[in-house]
């Protein structure tokens, strides 16, 4: 599984809900005082490799409170206690 780019999805997919272009992102972040372009949004979103706190500032300005992380991750993928367990490799 590539986990950047499951965050790249998921960033995506809530920009998508929420009906705007990148560079109303850009707006609406620059609003919360962040220095964003429509630019380098389209690079972080390509390179998947953002920090939590840049995710967390762009649900801000989407207007998010929740996200459903498991709509980007491969069923086959475990979770919780199930990592607990010895892998069989």
């Amino acid at each position: 599984m590539d986990w950047a780019d499951a965050a790249s999805r998921l960033l995506k997919a809530e920009i998508a809900r929420e009906g705007v272009t990148l560079a109303q992102l850009a707006t609406r972040m620059n609003a919360l005082g962040l220095q964003e372009t429509e630019a380098s949004l389209k690079n972080k979103l390509y390179r998947g490799t953002f920090a939590m706190t840049f995710f967390m500032q762009a649900m801000r300005a989407l207007g998010r409170s929740t996200v459903d992380v498991a709509s980007v991750i491969p069923d086959g993928v475990g979770k919780g206690a199930e990592l607990d367990r010895p892998s069989q490799a």
